[in-house]
């Protein structure tokens, strides 16, 4: 089950929309330029007395996850957008006032938090198909937890953060028992990052951020995965049903650097194109095959795939950067690009590596973002309305 996260630290460890808002203030204006073929982009829309909202996943189904926000950014509520488009507010947990959504499963079971004021007094919470919510708990010892991912299973990963401030990686059964995963031999702290449908689970451990390493748990034994020779830091950021992962490694001074493990743990390269200096990976598929970015010999960063064996291809462009963030079973990749005088819209990349312009909302003239893609090839994201507003956007499979 692909993953689209991030960090050690991941997404969910942020009220994610006011991040979203000032990275897209900060480019470009953007306008539609769709085509007959150019899948129509879909207004998501909030919840009543709400002005933005964002998308964070979805499944084959085409039921989404995100969260709805008021004006202020003050209140918060997970939701769920059924396949028709239908947003459905889940609620919080009692003695909270906020919650926000990280994940779904093809059940349509969506993993998040609910809190007040920040990490600190939040609770890793699921929401069921039928509008159960239930609160996961925290570890003994823990002050609060986090909900970030959930495979078809029903197994949850997230976090756990202790009085002393230390964070924990930890799990949820599909009865919602509670594992503390541990770290490394050495390490203090731990974060999950994504979770295979089996049960494997990859992150980092770590006794500070300057220090992670790459670590995958299965069946509650954490094992270190390999770095390369001047690698000094590495997380892995997606695991497919093979147990292959996909993440970034760092060097001093010099960094981020793509990297493969394979199902026992063997690190690959992931090298740039020719001229390239940098490397990203974002998403794996269960074909292996690996897509993100990579910084070329022109200064700036374009949308790659590495194949099952490593081998790199860029993708194209529309005369600017561009970044790939997703990619589905049959070779589909979603991400954003800049056009050569400087508009920024989400794309989709077929297998062949050709790339459709997905556009903007109808009305707008201003940016819009690719988050995650589907079997079906349905492609999620955000954008900027006609006032400014940003809005959940969806673009549906144009076959």
């Amino acid at each position: 089950m692909p993953d689209k996260s991030g960090g050690p630290f991941r997404k969910w460890a942020a009220t994610g929309l006011s991040l979203l808002i000032m990275a897209g203030l900060t480019m470009s204006e953007a306008s539609a330029e769709a085509t007959d073929r150019t899948p129509r982009a879909v207004d998501l829309g909030t919840l009543p007395g709400h002005v933005f909202s964002e998308t964070v996943a979805l499944n084959d189904s085409g039921e989404v996850a995100g969260t709805s926000y008021d004006e202020q950014l003050a209140a918060s509520r997970a939701v769920r957008w059924d396949s028709h488009g239908r947003i459905d507010d889940l609620g919080v947990l009692r003695g909270t006032t906020r919650s926000v959504a990280n994940a779904i499963n093809e059940r349509g079971t969506v993993v998040g938090f609910s809190y007040t004021t920040d990490l600190d007094d939040s609770r890793a919470v699921r929401w069921e198909p039928d509008g159960r919510m239930i609160d996961l708990g925290t570890i003994p010892g823990g002050i609060s937890s986090w909900a970030g991912a959930i495979n078809d299973e029903g197994t949850v990963i997230g976090g756990a953060r202790l009085a002393d401030r230390r964070h924990r990686a930890v799990t949820w059964d599909r009865d919602g028992r509670i594992t503390d995963l541990g770290a490394l031999p050495g390490d203090s702290q731990a974060n999950t990052a994504a979770v295979s449908d089996d049960g494997m689970v990859v992150g980092t451990s770590y006794v500070d951020l300057a220090t992670a390493h790459p670590v995958r748990w299965h069946r509650n034994r954490a094992d270190a995965l390999a770095l390369l020779p001047g690698d000094t830091t590495g997380s892995p950021l997606c695991v497919n049903n093979n147990g292959v992962s996909a993440g970034n490694a760092y060097r001093s001074g010099s960094g981020p650097h793509a990297r493969r493990w394979d199902g026992r743990g063997r690190v690959t390269d992931l090298k740039p194109p020719p001229g390239g200096v940098r490397s990203r990976a974002s998403a794996v598929n269960d074909r292996g095959t690996i897509v993100g970015s990579a910084d070329l010999a022109d200064q700036q960063t374009h949308a790659v795939r590495w194949s099952r064996t490593g081998a790199v291809r860029e993708l194209t462009a529309l005369g600017g950067p561009s970044s790939a963030v997703a990619i589905n079973l049959w070779g589909t990749v979603a991400g954003s690009a800049q056009r050569a005088e400087g508009r920024s819209h989400a794309v989709r990349w077929d297998a062949a590596g050709r790339i459709t312009d997905l556009g903007t909302l109808p009305g707008s003239t201003l940016p819009s973002e690719a988050v995650s893609i589907n079997d079906r090839g349905t492609v999620i994201g955000n954008a900027y309305t006609a006032n400014g507003a940003w809005h959940a956007t969806l673009w549906r499979a144009d076959r």
